[in-house]
């Protein structure tokens, strides 16, 4: 009975008639939904902006007060004969440091009303339902909501509802988007030809298999669980910016991981068991060959990428509606402030797209440069003693030596720029901020010290001082900590510069650190909002899915003529180089290539050398920093997008060339797998 009900539905879904009926009711539901939400916050966000209308107003008010008062000064001081002031028009001030703190209390209030996450999220599910009901999945899945609610239902029962509900939503929703997505790629994938039909092999095989499951399992576990963990009485930011961090970094490298053990595994283990004679016997070509596989690992890699994405966009707009620090209900402070640091920072520094601009270098005079090197160079030569007579000995002594000492200079001097002595000040000068005082956008410093061994329970005390501000900023910096603070524009000067001096130590008290302290690179920056998270985060998401699809034409040409561990061993290492440039090269900075008497470290220098050529070798794959930015609120780039985009491309369309010439040359009718 069971059966035969179950076969009439499985007809029902199938036909055209309910797919289009179906689709219909989604659409509409979708879009009831979208203006009954819309009309229903608009009251609320009126009556919200209410306060910073008549704040506005008032400021108004003061202004015109002000100008009627200047023009009447200016009318009783006009000689007899001179011409008319020029009128100012009613209303009329400049924008000030006041009028960008409304703006970003508009901004931030208006976030609680704003269509825009409620509306992308209904429109993600009104597309997946629309996917599902076109695979003939439309009562499937409605069983499985119904089944979901069920659970709800126990869990409210049992009082566990609250705690619970977002693992049992969440696992839910991500395991029935994850089959969802395979089965729309199955259905792409069913084009006519070998490439397509290596492809869609390769998908069923990912599903047959068992470790892909697993890795499923877990990243699915781990991502609904995850916000579960994270304890409710640490500001919001924090939780929020943990949640990214773990999720979007964690679901990567598990991605990552079984990227590259499920792409050596589908080409190796074809060569070891000889199940790739009745592929090339069919015949097939080499290119078609290794395009087809490496179509079918990216499917899969966009399949799980997609989901967790989806589930990570999801969980994030959960999380911020929940209770900042000092508010009783989300965007509702306590007390009768307008809005709490934890959510100003959440929405401006994090749920953001932020450029950011780094300090200008040190102006280097060339010519000082080169005398400084060509001393170094003459002190290194003369150790030589009477070797230094031999002048092809000493030539080829010196073409060594330059970029050596060059190098070393420059790391000195970078070292030397962003380090302060106690009570000493230096000014740092940030360019390129035209389009944040233009926009009398907010703009943020972040920074961080080091001083010492870095003890956690230790605090410096340091001054900022902004030109053209008359107000200093006494900063308590922990050391080791990245540090913010919210600025107005009106510190960017008509160049669109900002000039901003440190002091090391407490000017008024006259007290200073015992030691001095250090930026370290990459740790002093001025930032401001240039677009919203949501597309920030689908660039980030592109990113990392061109990393995936690097990953796997990695993992496919080293199993085409390597056996399994050793291309594994091979794949998964080149991976945590390519990781992992970044923090290399910035380690250089701090690797001593010279000893104290200024004696060249030729060891040291060896390593340093080979370590730089390794980042750099994959210095715009680490440049991404995808998962960085994302946490950090850094805007990616559309050109950022595309450059980095083009150049991974460029490498992984050289490995398939690579990958097809070495499949073409192999014998594989004589390879035993050993």
């Amino acid at each position: 009975m069971i059966r035969r009900t179950w076969s009439r539905l499985n007809l029902l879904q199938q036909s055209r008639m309910f797919k289009i009926i179906a689709s219909c009711v989604v659409v509409l539901l979708g879009i009831a939904a979208f203006v009954s939400y819309s009309v229903a916050v608009e009251r609320e966000r009126t009556s919200a902006m209410a306060p910073l209308d008549e704040m506005e107003k008032q400021a108004l008010a003061e202004a015109e007060a002000a100008r009627k008062e200047a023009e009447a000064e200016r009318k009783a001081n006009v000689p007899p004969g001179a011409p008319a002031p020029i009128e100012v028009k009613k209303g009329e001030r400049p924008k000030d440091a006041y009028d960008a703190s409304i703006q970003v209390f508009r901004g931030v209030v208006g976030a609680q009303y704003s269509t825009g996450s409620v509306g992308a999220s209904i429109g993600i599910g009104v597309v997946f339902l629309l996917v599902v009901i076109w695979l003939d999945l439309g009562l499937t899945y409605l069983a499985m909501m119904a089944a979901g609610c069920a659970l709800l239902w126990v869990a409210k029962e049992f009082g566990v509802a609250q705690r619970w509900a977002p693992l049992v939503v969440g696992m839910v929703g991500l395991a029935a988007a994850f089959f969802a997505i395979m089965r729309l790629l199955s259905l792409l994938l069913s084009g006519p030809g070998a490439v397509f039909a290596i492809a869609r092999t390769v998908l069923s095989e990912a599903v047959r298999l068992r470790v892909p499951v697993v890795f499923i399992i877990i990243l699915m576990f781990g991502l609904a669980a995850l916000p579960l963990v994270l304890d409710p009485t640490t500001p919001l930011r924090y939780r929020v910016q943990a949640f990214m961090q773990y999720a979007s970094s964690g679901a990567f490298w598990l991605i990552a991981i079984l990227t590259l053990l499920f792409s050596i595994t589908t080409v190796a283990f074809e060569q070891r068991d000889k199940q790739v004679w009745q592929t090339m016997t069919k015949p097939v070509a080499a290119w078609q060959y290794i395009l087809g596989k490496w179509l079918g690992v990216g499917a899969l890699s966009l399949a799980l990428l997609g989901t967790t994405s989806a589930g990570i966009f999801m969980f994030v707009e959960y999380l911020r509606r929940q209770p900042a620090i000092g508010e009783k209900i989300a965007f509702q402070p306590t007390d009768d402030r307008l809005i709490t640091e934890d959510r100003m920072i959440l929405e401006t520094q994090v749920l953001a797209a932020r450029r950011t601009v780094q300090p200008n270098p040190p102006d280097v005079d060339p010519v000082n440069l080169e005398k400084a090197i060509n001393e170094r160079i003459e002190q290194e030569l003369a150790e030589l003693g009477p070797l230094a007579e031999d002048a092809q000995l000493a030539r080829d002594r010196k073409l060594k030596l330059e970029g050596v000492i060059r190098d070393s200079l420059q790391k000195n001097l970078s070292a030397v720029f962003r380090t302060i002595e106690p009570g000493q000040s230096k000014v740092f000068t940030f360019s390129g901020l035209s389009d944040a005082k233009r926009d009398n956008v907010p703009i943020t410093l972040r920074y961080s010290i080091q001083s010492g061994g870095n003890m956690p329970d230790k605090s410096y005390q340091i001054t900022l001082v902004f030109a053209g501000s008359d107000v200093a900023r006494l900063q308590d910096t922990p050391l080791d900590s990245t540090m913010s603070v919210q600025l107005m524009p009106d510190i960017i000067d008509e160049n669109g510069t900002v000039g901003m001096e440190v002091i090391n130590g407490n000017p008024y008290e006259r007290t200073a650190p015992p030691l001095s302290i250090t930026f370290p690179p990459d740790k002093l920056e001025l930032s401001y909002s240039v677009g919203s998270f949501r597309m920030n985060f689908f660039r980030v998401c592109t990113v990392l899915w061109v990393k995936l699809l690097f990953l796997s034409i990695l993992a496919i040409c080293a199993s085409t003529f390597l056996s399994f561990p050793v291309a594994a061993l091979v794949s998964f290492t080149t991976f945590l180089a390519a990781e992992g440039a970044r923090y290399v090269l910035s380690s250089i900075d701090y690797f001593e290539t010279t000893s104290i008497t200024g004696e060249t470290l030729y060891i040291n220098t060896g390593i340093a050398k080979f370590a730089q050529g390794v980042g750099s070798t994959f210095r715009v794959y680490s440049d991404l920093r995808p998962t960085g930015r994302l946490v950090e609120g850094e805007y990616l780039s559309w050109a950022g997008l595309l450059g980095g985009t083009v150049v991974v491309g460029l490498m992984s369309i050289g490995l398939f060339v690579l990958a097809t010439y070495i499949f073409r040359r192999r014998e594989l009718a004589t390879y035993s797998g050993h």
